[in-house]
Formats: C-alpha cells, sequence, structure tokens
C-alpha cells in the first residue's frame, strides 16, 4: 500500500484503537485521555508496529496544542481569576522553584545539565487541566469555593506555561544567548500582563458581525482558525513559541461578543486533534524502556504525586486557605499535565533532551495519569465519607457571554 492509502489505514487505525481505548476508560470511570495514551502505545512502534511517529502525526498534534491554548484563552475568566490570585499565583511558583530544586539534586544522579534542569523543574508541577475538571465535577465541587481555587491555580499554571515553552523552544544552547531568551520571556510576559490588565479593567466589546457569525458554523471556524494561526505564526517569527500567540488570541476574543460563535465552532476540531496529540504521545513512550526501568519510573511517579500533594496544600495554606479546602484542591492536583507532554517534546525538537531523559519524563508522566484515579479515591473518601464540608458560594471560573 502507498500514497494516500497508507496516509488513510494509519488514520483510520488512529482514530479507531482511541475512540476503542477512550470508552473502556470512560466505562471504568477515568479520564479518556489516559486511554488515548494507551492506544498509542498498543499501535506504536513498541507495541504492535502498526504505527510509528511521523511528521504529519506530529504536525497535527502541535495544530491540536496551539488550538488548546486558544481555547483556553477564549474560556479564562480573568475577573473571576482575581478572586483567587494570591493563594494560586504563592501556590504555582512555590511549586516551581520547589521542582527546579529538586531537579537540581536529582542532577547529580542522572547528570543533567543545566537546560536540562530548568526544564525538568517546569515540567513537574504542572497538573492536568482535564483530569482536574473531570474529578471535580465528579465531586460536584466545580462551582464551590475549593473548584474555584484549584481552577485557578491550574489557570496559572496556563500562563506561566507561556515563558516555559520559549525556554523550551531555545535549544541546548540556551545559557551562552541568555540575553536573547530574557528579553524574549520579558517581552511575552509584557504583552500576557497588558492584556490581562486591560481585559480586567474594561467592558466587553462588541464587534461587527457577531450575529452572522452565530448562524454561520463555517464562517466561526474561517475566522477563529485565522485569527489563532495569524496570531501564532506572528509569535513564531518573533522568536516566540507559537502557542502563546494562539494563548493571547484567545484571551483577546473572550474580551468581545464574537468569543461564542468562535468557541462553539472551533471546539470540535481542537477535541479531534488533541486526541492525536495524546496518542502521539503514546507512539513516543518506550515500552521496552519502562519494562527495564519500572521500579525507578514507578517510585519516581509516587514521589511526584506524594509531594505535589503535601507540597500544595502546605502552599494554598500558607496562601491564607483553610487546611480542609487546602488539601482537597491539593489532591486533586497531583497528576502531571498535559503541558508537560508539550515541554517535553518541545525540548526534545529543540536538543534540550537527549532521547534517555525523554523516555523517562514521557513514561513518568505517563505513569503519574495512570496512577492518579488512586489520589482521585482519596479525595472521594475524604469528601463522601468523611463529611468534609468544603462548599462555599458558586463562583465560575469559565467565561460567560454578556
Amino acid at each position: 500500500m502507498h500514497g494516500h492509502e497508507a496516509e488513510l489505514l494509519t488514520t483510520t487505525l488512529l482514530m479507531l484503537s482511541a475512540i476503542g481505548c477512550g470508552l473502556i476508560l470512560k466505562f471504568v470511570r477515568q479520564p479518556p485521555l489516559v486511554g488515548y495514551i494507551l492506544a498509542g502505545l498498543f499501535i506504536g512502534p513498541s507495541g504492535l508496529g502498526l504505527i510509528d511517529y511521523s511528521a504529519e502525526i506530529s504536525s497535527l498534534a502541535e495544530l491540536g496544542i496551539i488550538l488548546l491554548l486558544f481555547i483556553i484563552g477564549m474560556e479564562l475568566s480573568v475577573k473571576a481569576f482575581l478572586s483567587v490570585v494570591r493563594p494560586a499565583v504563592i501556590a504555582t511558583m512555590a511549586q516551581i522553584m520547589c521542582s527546579i530544586f529538586l531537579a537540581f539534586l536529582v542532577s547529580f544522579y542522572f547528570a543533567w545539565s543545566v537546560p536540562q534542569i530548568l526544564l525538568v523543574g517546569f515540567i513537574l508541577p504542572l497538573s492536568s487541566t482535564a483530569v482536574a475538571l473531570m474529578v471535580l465535577d465528579s465531586l460536584g465541587l466545580l462551582r464551590a469555593h475549593v473548584g474555584q481555587l484549584t481552577v485557578g491555580v491550574l489557570v496559572a499554571q496556563d500562563i506561566a506555561v507561556v515563558p516555559m515553552l520559549v525556554f523550551a523552544g531555545a535549544g541546548a544552547g540556551v545559557l551562552a544567548e541568555w540575553p536573547l531568551l530574557v528579553t524574549r520571556i520579558g517581552l511575552a510576559v509584557t504583552v500576557l500582563g497588558g492584556l490581562l490588565f486591560w481585559i480586567a479593567r474594561t467592558s466587553r466589546l462588541r464587534l461587527p458581525y457577531g450575529q452572522v457569525l452565530e448562524n454561520n458554523v463555517e464562517l466561526s471556524v474561517l475566522l477563529g482558525l485565522g485569527l489563532c494561526f495569524m496570531a501564532a505564526s506572528l509569535t513564531g517569527f518573533m522568536g516566540l513559541s507559537p502557542v502563546f500567540g494562539a494563548f493571547c488570541a484567545g484571551l483577546a476574543i473572550s474580551h468581545t461578543n464574537l468569543r461564542k460563535p468562535i468557541l462553539n465552532a472551533t471546539q470540535p476540531l481542537q477535541s479531534l486533534l488533541i486526541v492525536i496529540f495524546f496518542v502521539s504521545i503514546g507512539l513516543l513512550v518506550d515500552l521496552n524502556y519502562v519494562a527495564a526501568h519500572w521500579g525507578v519510573i514507578l517510585a519516581v511517579t509516587v514521589a511526584v504525586l506524594c509531594l505535589k500533594t503535601i507540597l500544595g496544600g502546605v502552599l494554598l495554606y500558607v496562601g491564607g486557605e483553610p487546611i480542609g479546602r487546602a488539601l482537597v484542591s491539593s489532591l486533586i492536583t497531583p497528576q502531571i499535565g498535559e503541558f508537560s507532554f508539550v515541554l517535553t517534546t518541545t525540548g526534545i525538537a529543540s536538543g534540550i533532551f537527549i532521547s534517555q531523559v525523554a523516555d523517562f519524563l514521557l513514561a513518568v508522566i505517563a505513569a503519574s495519569l495512570f496512577v492518579s484515579p488512586i489520589w482521585s479515591n482519596v479525595l472521594h473518601y475524604l469528601v463522601v465519607r468523611s463529611k468534609i464540608h468544603l462548599l462555599g458560594e458558586p463562583t465560575k471560573l469559565s467565561n460567560a457571554p454578556g
């Protein structure tokens, strides 16, 4: 088989395996994204060997991440985030600093370089938004104060990802060109800070043709993708990460009356591409490496989950939250998240990570998602059986039209 027929068969196998594994994980009340990773493991080079990680799959996965940041920007309510900004930012920044210090200690054993230490320190603190929101929703805490706090931490992490991606894409020689890196990160933070300040201080803009877009899905898709990819291309040419431009474009659109039609039209395409992204992660995980080092991978995974749970609870408590609420919030977000995969693959592409380091990190990230249901069960016991009263006034961190 050759040409487009081979590509069609590859796409079919990818989709069918993702659907099958996703349904199985959904049936046992676990995040479908774990099933997508399993699908990649099953059909990938170290599994049945049906599909290899190709440039086409990599491009589709990258588009999925760009659209994910675009939609996160549109869904973010800046004013709601500001209500929990103090504990969320304290917890996020302190976890990043502690993670970098931990990576520094571990580097004596693994002989990591300074860029590798910093990037590992960026990767470990990030949590899975998809898993956390699913757990919050299943426990009925999504609109409670503890849900607001947890989503605030996730939003702070999403914002912190922006300069991290700039660093990850700079390459192995990043420290030799540190003035340029600092300039790029400073520019990114300035633009993002200015955009957040503008949104917080002004009323929603009403742009023309909003009603037309609401009644025309095709135009909404074209406009949304056009603005997203234009912003991503612009920041890419500036030496910043393309996803930074996509996130800023989403934030800008969220402050206009075009948000609802563009969000509704682009979400299905983004969901499809994100499935491809998670399957591609499964394709990258080397099962032979996992089999040879499963003990170390499991030990590091459990250690990371325990440390993130304890540290997250302590930091939120220091930030002014009650100990019960801080503990439950930290139990929701101990797993390593989607953007950790993005940072790892970006580090591979830029040359910061060699194959052995990348194999180890991908295995630990995937394992944390597999093990995280245990933490969810602990959380369920605390909330339901111990009758911890954590519900506060229902609020929303997602944007609402109007």
